[in-house]
């Protein structure tokens, strides 16, 4: 486990948050992929599963969301869309319950091919 202070940089101070990350995919066959890591070696816990790992890379078809079981200070979050038809991708990241970052993207899709848009949320510099 790693320390979110540094002693090489004493303005670090932060001593970590749970987050909470949701995404969702809308349209008429959306495919959805969650990519999760932190750097602080804490697990992830699925809400709707209550399975726990460390790093997720999770496809998914309407829906998921992740907590972390502890706090972490770095923390990346990437929800992706792959569609042949027009659909929607919203991500939502939470901070200690305070939402740090909420946006969607809309894909207008070319016709026979899967087309892909992404919406990254990171604190890692």
């Amino acid at each position: 486990m790693t320390s979110c202070n540094s002693e090489n940089d004493p303005s670090v101070t932060d001593s970590g948050s749970i987050y909470r990350v949701v995404v969702e995919v809308n349209g008429n066959s959306p495919k959805g992929n969650l990519h999760l890591y932190n750097l602080d070696g804490v697990a992830f816990r699925n809400e709707q599963t209550g399975e726990r790992t460390e790093q997720v890379n999770e496809s998914f078809t309407s829906r998921t969301s992740y907590v972390t079981d502890g706090k972490v200070c770095k923390i990346t979050a990437q929800g992706i869309l792959y569609s042949k038809e027009d659909a929607r991708l919203t991500m939502n990241v939470y901070k200690d319950g305070e939402t740090v970052f909420s946006q969607s993207k809309q894909l207008t899709a070319v016709p026979g091919t899967d087309t892909t848009i992404d919406l990254v949320y990171s604190t890692v510099k």
